[in-house]
């Protein structure tokens, strides 16, 4: 808890609003999937390229992706992929930035494996830039099903 408390207070003052919303945000998707059926909130899931927003600002989205991750990680709930793509998907709309969701699968150990990432032109914005060789990216024909992905 100490080390927590010290790495809160070793931000800097400018880094406290983004610390905010990244923490609000995943709560509010966090609570979004966990008590709205999957109709509810699909729409997150929607590719910015159909989006009728044409201008998108460059900014560094390093500190943003970076903080919400940190946050993720020692946040009340557990936040798993999903959420944190939502949530950092939501924070970068909210700067004109429209990132693109994708999801993929895997078998592994006999398992079925799903997880989620984000994209912005055509670079892996919260995950290592190989995950498109360790996952199947799934159509978006074949997302309809995708609410199975909400707990990995």
């Amino acid at each position: 808890m100490a080390h927590k408390l010290k790495q809160i207070f070793s931000l800097n003052v400018k880094e406290y609003p983004l610390l905010i919303e990244a923490w609000l945000s995943l709560a509010w998707v966090d609570l979004l999937i966990r008590f709205s059926p999957y109709e509810r909130w699909r729409y997150l899931l929607n590719s910015d390229e159909q989006s009728t927003q044409t201008q998108q600002k460059e900014l560094d989205i390093g500190p943003l992706i970076a903080m919400s991750e940190k946050v993720a990680r020692h946040h009340l709930f557990s936040m798993n992929c999903l959420r944190r793509t939502l949530a950092q998907k939501k924070m970068l709309a909210k700067r004109g930035v429209l990132a693109h969701v994708h999801i993929g699968v895997k078998k592994g150990g006999g398992r079925f494996e799903a997880h989620s990432w984000l994209s912005y032109n055509s670079r892996v914005l919260n995950d290592s830039a190989d995950v498109t060789e360790r996952y199947v990216e799934l159509k978006r024909d074949q997302w309809p099903n995708a609410k199975l992905f909400s707990e990995h």
